[in-house]
């Protein structure tokens, strides 16, 4: 499991947010530039939009701390 960040943009009133969730390794299913709707989710200014355009797309890793 790896945990991922997308930069999301609301297209009904084009506020920008992230959003972050857990995703398998290996299912990078969501590409820059497409259009998605999340489960559970809908706009942070409250518009009521449920789609949205993803801006980028990254993985945060985590490192092994070595001591």
């Amino acid at each position: 499991m790896t945990r991922t960040v997308l930069e999301l943009h609301c297209i009904k009133c084009g506020t920008n947010f992230e959003k972050s969730f857990e995703q398998r390794r290996g299912d990078a299913d969501l590409s820059e530039g497409e259009m998605v709707r999340l489960e559970d989710s809908t706009c942070p200014n409250r518009c009521g939009g449920e789609w949205f355009a993803i801006e980028k797309h990254h993985p945060i890793r985590r490192f092994k701390r070595h001591y």
